[in-house]
């Protein structure tokens, strides 16, 4: 019979077959350019399938077949064989079951161990107290004042702030709401639950995602950060733009100054509410001020910040024209900080969604053109190599065959 026929019949793929024929454990007769496989390989293949059922690897089983054919030995000699062989996989394999044993008891252990870990208790954070007097009305400047509030622990847990112009701001189980954002379907959700989901995405992503492109946001977070000096952050307030589920903040958490304000700024409110449930989880707390608002309505005060941490930029063009660092000027203090993470893309596939008008921002020379116009002096720049591969269906905004690339930046601005 032809190899279609003879895989069908034994319920097995034609590229196993040909691997088995490779390493010639199965050797059929070639007659008139065709392989035709006989009696002699349907009892080659049923040993395979016994004797790998036993444990014997494949380049076991052509050890014995070369032996059973060369050697060409009585009935007793073949059973003493066959007896010795399957006595050594005997001992083979009872010593892997002691190992595994071993194996297994030891992860059980580990298993017990962070069984003990899911009563820790979840610290709940707010907004403090100290961050309102930072806090400005967008539509009129005037100062927010609280108007309404479940106070703990010198934080709003949930509260309303109000300005003279009357414009509302909420908060929601500790997070700044403005009105652009604050969604009617928005409602606390079990912590350790969304805990768990995130730890369920970051397994899958991991998974999922091209080694190298997680690679690279290793890399630029490791150089952008170890450049730091966090010392110098004492008493000093900090904006990141594009917060997303805190990549950055879980990567510095530690290290950040219990004495700093880090203001986590993101519009997505599922993304926060992940953040900040995760950050409760920790056994430090730090001072954050989670804020869900749109890029150009932050409600707080101008001439405020003394370190930008932009990641948001890159977000904001996938739907906007303009360069995102240059409507957020007007926060920062004269010789304040930039540290930030930009996007790039070296060519752009056809069926990629982003419009044409916005493509611009993800172009190096004009990203490095927008920022010196905004009078910042260049201390430290890199980038990393090309993506070229597709990273996977959690990042959307890349297509395969497109080549893409972190700018990282650090300056100061000159005043």
């Amino acid at each position: 019979m032809k190899i279609g026929q003879f895989a069908n019949e034994n319920n097995i793929s034609i590229d196993t077959i040909r691997h088995y024929m490779d390493m010639g454990l199965i050797t059929p007769e070639k007659t008139t350019g065709q392989y035709q496989f006989g009696e002699r390989c349907q009892e080659d293949l049923k040993d395979i399938i016994y004797l790998k059922n036993l444990g014997f690897k494949l380049s076991e089983i052509k050890t014995i077949y070369q032996y059973r054919r060369i050697g060409k030995l009585s009935s007793l000699q073949y059973n003493q064989y066959y007896k010795r062989l399957f006595e050594e996989k005997f001992v083979e394999i009872d010593n892997k079951i002691i190992e595994y044993e071993k194996i297994k008891s030891n992860l059980q252990a580990e298993i017990d161990h962070f069984d003990t870990t899911k009563n820790q208790v979840i610290k709940q954070m707010g907004m403090k107290l100290s961050a309102v007097s930072l806090l400005e009305c967008k539509e009129c400047q005037q100062e927010i004042n609280i108007i309404d509030g479940d106070i703990q622990n010198n934080q709003i847990l949930n509260g309303v702030l109000q300005c003279n112009c009357n414009e509302q701001y909420l908060i929601k189980d500790g997070i700044l709401f403005t009105s652009t954002t604050i969604k009617d379907s928005y409602k606390l959700r079990d912590q350790k639950k969304v805990i768990n989901e995130f730890s369920d995405f970051m397994y899958d992503y991991i998974k999922e995602t091209d080694e190298q492109f997680i690679d690279n946001v290793y890399k630029s977070l490791d150089w952008s950060y170890s450049r730091v000096d966090f010392e110098q952050l004492q008493y000093k307030n900090i904006l990141h733009l594009g917060t997303g589920i805190g990549t950055s903040l879980r990567y510095i958490y530690e290290s950040l100054p219990q004495d700093c304000l880090y203001i986590a700024l993101e519009p997505n409110y599922k993304k926060m509410q992940v953040l900040k449930s995760i950050l409760e989880s920790y056994e430090t707390q730090k001072n954050i001020l989670f804020i869900c608002s749109d890029f150009l309505n932050i409600p707080i005060k101008q001439h405020s910040i003394d370190f930008l941490i932009d990641t948001g930029t890159s977000t904001y063009s996938l739907n906007h024209e303009e360069f995102l660092l240059q409507k957020v000027q007007g926060y920062l203090k004269e010789h304040s900080h930039l540290m930030g993470s930009y996007v790039c893309y070296e060519n752009f596939h056809i069926n990629n969604n982003i419009n044409r008008e916005f493509r611009k921002n993800f172009q190096l020379e004009v990203i490095k053109e927008k920022i010196e116009s905004l009078n910042f002096e260049r201390k430290e720049e890199t980038t990393f190599t090309y993506i070229e591969s597709h990273p996977g269906r959690y990042e959307l905004n890349i297509l395969k065959g497109e080549k893409t690339y972190n700018y990282l930046y650090i300056g100061k601005r000159l005043g």
